[in-house]
């Protein structure tokens, strides 16, 4: 697993640029293609359009693997470009050993928030918002991630790894799937 790992990291970083020119392009080709006009805005003021893709995605049916990877991938261009512009963050390759976002794609470096070190995952956020039944809500999904950016206590790091607390208890799998402490609020 580490030389995969290793492997997946070194082949992500290579690709960056890429994956970056390429983001912006699919990003608003995705917005234009659900019906939303004007369609570039969405590369600068990306978290004016989240109740416009909210509406145009709330009752889509995926109706196989190809489309949900399909729609998964533009979910979460939306989603960074979300934290990117409000946070005043970037798209990095994490290079951290031992984050659970090691060698994925992620955003954060954020300049903004109380929580600028934590990175966002959109490509776990997407997943989750395209497997949720429908009628899919993005607007809760996104209030989670701000409120864990904008400190709020509820979702402090409860163990040395960082990881968050979202649920009346949680596996940790950075920390060997120890039961964390119970949160307080939630």
């Amino acid at each position: 697993m580490p030389n995969e790992n290793a492997a997946q990291l070194s082949a992500r970083q290579a690709n960056f640029t890429v994956f970056h020119q390429e983001l912006a392009q699919v990003l608003v080709d995705f917005i234009g293609r659900i019906g939303i006009e004007p369609a570039a805005p969405v590369l600068k003021q990306a978290a004016q359009y989240v109740p416009l893709v909210e509406q145009a995605l709330r009752d889509m049916a995926v109706a196989d693997e190809a489309d949900r990877t399909w729609l998964t991938a533009r979910i979460a261009y939306f989603l960074g470009e979300v934290f990117v512009q409000q946070y005043d963050g970037c798209w990095y390759v994490n290079d951290a050993p031992g984050s659970p976002l090691h060698a994925r794609y992620a955003v954060g470096k954020f300049a903004k928030p109380a929580q600028a070190a934590m990175p966002v995952d959109p490509f776990g956020l997407a997943q989750a918002y395209v497997a949720a039944p429908v009628p899919r809500a993005l607007a809760p999904l996104l209030a989670d991630v701000h409120a864990k950016l904008e400190g709020d206590p509820r979702f402090l790091p409860l163990r040395a790894c960082g990881n968050f607390c979202v649920a009346a208890e949680a596996l940790c799998p950075a920390c060997t799937g120890q039961i964390k402490e119970k949160c307080t609020v939630r």
